[in-house]
């Protein structure tokens, strides 16, 4: 691991309704990261990357900007030589492999970004080879540190075009939803509205509208999340947004799964899954969806091997802990002990503070399963466990859900009260309770 020294602290970069907690250096966020993450020594193998990076760009943030295009060519030097580092510490290819293949967000991609920095007409360039690696520490895990990442992008393109400002809102919305911080969510993404009506940039209003209904949902507001869904679905359609109108699709399966409305839904799940195809980690996430359709409509076995799919594509803790959840959810049902103890025993391990609300609705459904075994008090503690994060970061939809789960502590009663207690557990009068119900009330 590179051992960077901290910098002095700055004044956060997100206006103050859109405020987060920040962090002194980048390494400071690396280390919050992975201290949600127990037991693990590292992130991702492209952990030490995305520190170069963050500290390079918080440098760049900091500098006067007479000085940034002089430091930003350094910081492309690093990281060419680290990306070259990188490669010959990998396994050496064999003479008929294919050469690979350039991502955005890789070393190589982002020094060559660098290189151009400040000018105007490479600034969506710019923008997007960095999220791109903003996006792949995401996804491993290390939240806090893409947020970094970002609010320094943010700072230092201040001239690019509306469209990537507002994308960089977005992320940042997401990620303050992925933590818990809904309140944040809501500014980032209000802000990015302001930006899309300012610039009248109808993909951006598209992508907002997106990203505000998966918001709505996650607080439990069904009917105006399908509101915006569908506006985001008219507007994807419009302007050819595939990866949108995938996103949509699948809000709309869950929207209308919950109103009841099975064939919608499925015929929703079905088009997000086609979506998703190209795509791994989309595709386990669209598997893991399809199966709690499943589970929802009745079908455990097909819902079982919904998530067994999704499992077998999945490596990131956001997308393991949800189809964990609805493995033990629908072995429970099936009465399947011996996979309610592993998928159990899984989300022990894998529960991530990174990621309250796949945590909460993953205990929440270890206490179902444990439920349906007749382990009432397994369920409530997973019930427990479920209620303190959703009770934390606002998940109100889980925290209903918790608490009626857990099942109450018997009240402190007196003797007497005792008694009566006894009296009606060991109650067997078959005769008499005919009589009590067959009776009629006369006040």
């Amino acid at each position: 691991m590179v051992v960077l020294a901290a910098s002095t602290d700055k004044s956060r970069l997100i206006g103050s309704s859109q405020r987060m907690p920040g962090f002194r250096s980048p390494l400071d966020a690396y280390r919050e990261d992975l201290s949600r993450a127990p037991g693990r020594k590292r992130l991702a193998a492209g952990d030490e990357f995305w520190i170069v990076l963050a500290t390079g760009l918080r440098r760049l943030a900091q500098a006067p900007a007479r000085s940034r295009r002089a430091g930003a060519r350094r910081l492309a030097s690093a990281l060419v030589t680290f990306g070259q580092e990188l490669d010959s510490s990998r396994s050496i290819r064999r003479p008929d492999d294919l050469p690979p293949v350039e991502q955005p967000g890789q070393p190589s991609s982002v020094a060559a970004a660098l290189s151009h920095f400040p000018d105007a007409e490479f600034a969506s360039a710019f923008l997007t080879t960095v999220r791109a690696a903003a996006a792949d520490a995401e996804e491993a895990g290390a939240v806090i540190l893409a947020r970094e990442i970002l609010t320094d992008l943010r700072e230092l393109t201040s001239y690019a075009p509306v469209l990537d400002r507002g994308l960089i809102l977005i992320q940042l919305g997401r990620i303050a939803r992925s933590v818990g911080d809904l309140d944040s969510a809501k500014d980032l993404l209000a802000a990015a509205d302001e930006l899309s009506r300012d610039g009248v940039s109808l993909e951006l209003e598209t992508r907002v509208a997106a990203a505000q209904a998966v918001l709505a949902r996650t607080r439990g507001n069904y009917p105006i999340a399908r509101t915006l869904f569908e506006s985001a679905m008219a507007g994807a359609q419009k302007l050819g947004l595939d990866d949108v109108a995938g996103l949509a699709h699948h809000g709309l399966m869950i929207v209308t799964a919950e109103a009841g409305d099975f064939d919608t839904a499925l015929h929703h799940g079905w088009h997000a899954l086609s979506a998703a195809r190209a795509e791994t980690a989309r595709e386990a996430e669209m598997f893991t969806n399809l199966a709690q359709l499943c589970a929802k409509a009745g079908y455990d076995a097909a819902a079982l091997g919904g998530f067994t799919a999704a499992l077998a594509r999945a490596t990131a803790p956001r997308l393991r802990l949800p189809a964990l959840a609805g493995t033990v959810a629908a072995a429970g049902r099936l009465q399947d002990a011996t996979r309610v103890a592993s998928a159990a025993r899984a989300i022990e391990l894998e529960a991530n503070a990174a990621f309250p609300y796949e945590t909460s609705r993953a205990w929440l459904s270890v206490a179902r399963a444990k439920r349906a075994l007749g382990d009432n008090g397994a369920a409530d503690v997973a019930a427990e466990r479920a209620a303190d994060i959703a009770r934390e970061h606002g998940f109100h939809e889980i925290t209903h859900h918790a608490e009626q789960e857990v099942r109450p502590t018997p009240a402190a009663l007196s003797r007497a009260g005792q008694e009566v207690v006894r009296s009606l557990e060991t109650w067997s009068d078959g005769a008499s309770i005919v009589g009590v119900f067959s009776s009629v009330s006369t006040g």
